[in-house]
């Protein structure tokens, strides 16, 4: 460690030298117009969402985070951090100055934390220093697909197809003894429920009162659709604890015998 530094939020004398210090540090277009376009110019900048580590007077180390609304579908607009530059001067790297700088952003914001946190980042760096220091996790395939896991409107237009399907007999005597509401519970994400039943498949109003409720977390819902291997793609995440199902052990098996009508409605996308 260094033997004296302590990180604070941004002051505006402090400017010239973080402008200095993320141009040495980063690539040659991180010149004072383009810091100035991305931060001083930005309509959402916020000078308590950038720390700066400082010793003996000098600036040694900064971090940037801006704020962002992201659209995860038509109807899911969520706030959101994007985390931009962290730079540490060259001859004090390797000292826990980064690491410093991420726990002090997110102590000075812990009463209002966003409810995502995003970057683009060297796969290296992320590997090495994002993940392991920060606990950032990369998306699969570089960016989760939110739209395909989260975008219920889709799911409505699944079931009114499917309901199509079985009032022209597509499913003749399939749905004979179904009746279960099942509940999807996600963090990031409007709960949504859905009733199996002898004509088709509603999107109940209200998840209160489903006969089995599913809750996961979106990281883990889009490992298993990546995975693409169905029903058998929960068993691990079920024992893990990542997956969990709540219900009467009779609507579970149900639901069980069933699964294949959650595969049409969802298309895919979660299971």
């Amino acid at each position: 460690m260094v033997e004296s530094f302590n990180c604070r939020t941004l002051r505006k004398e402090d400017e010239e030298s973080v402008k200095l210090l993320v141009k040495s540090a980063s690539h040659p277009f991180s010149v004072e117009k383009f810091w100035n376009w991305k931060y001083l110019q930005n309509p959402g900048f916020d000078r308590s969402l950038i720390a700066v580590a400082e010793s003996n007077g000098k600036i040694i180390g900064c971090n940037h985070w801006l704020r962002r609304k992201l659209k995860l579908s038509d109807s899911i607009v969520v706030d959101s951090m994007m985390g931009a530059n962290i730079a540490v001067a060259p001859e004090f790297r390797k000292k826990g100055i980064g690491k410093a700088l991420i726990c002090f952003l997110r102590s000075q914001h812990e009463k209002r934390k966003p409810l995502l946190m995003c970057m683009y980042t060297d796969f290296e760096l992320s590997k090495h220093f994002h993940t392991p220091v920060g606990g950032y996790v990369p998306a699969p395939n570089g960016t989760v697909k939110y739209m395909r896991i989260l975008n219920w409107n889709r799911v409505k237009a699944h079931a009114d197809a499917f309901n199509e399907r079985v009032k022209h007999g597509e499913f003749k005597g399939q749905l004979a003894n179904v009746d279960v509401a099942v509940a999807f519970k996600m963090p990031e994400a409007p709960s949504l429920c859905l009733r199996l039943h002898r004509e088709g498949v509603n999107i109940c109003a209200s998840v209160e009162g489903a006969d089995v409720t599913i809750s996961s977390d979106l990281r883990t819902l889009a490992r298993i659709r990546e995975r693409n291997g169905g029903f058998r793609t929960l068993i691990m995440p079920l024992l893990k604890g990542k997956v969990k199902l709540e219900g009467s052990f009779r609507k579970l098996l149900d639901l069980y015998k069933n699964r294949w009508v959650l595969w049409e409605i969802l298309g895919k996308e979660i299971i």
